[in-house]
């Protein structure tokens, strides 16, 4: 199974910022999804290099632990 990995940073003024790595074409935009459910919608969206890769299936599970 290929790592995928995401990065959030949240600034002083409340800004946030997510950078996902390890997806291949759209497959992000699935995982973008689930992530804006938890923490709201996103103003911008900037593709990296892997966006532009033919897509692959994504299986996405959210889960949450108390």
């Amino acid at each position: 199974m290929k790592l995928r990995e995401y990065d959030i940073t949240i600034s002083a003024t409340g800004e946030v910022e997510i950078h996902l790595d390890g997806f291949r074409g759209k497959g992000c935009l699935e995982a973008l999804k689930l992530l804006e459910s938890l923490i709201g919608e996103t103003r911008e969206v900037r593709p990296t290099s892997g966006y532009y890769e033919p897509d692959e299936d994504v299986e996405l599970r959210g889960e949450q632990h108390h």
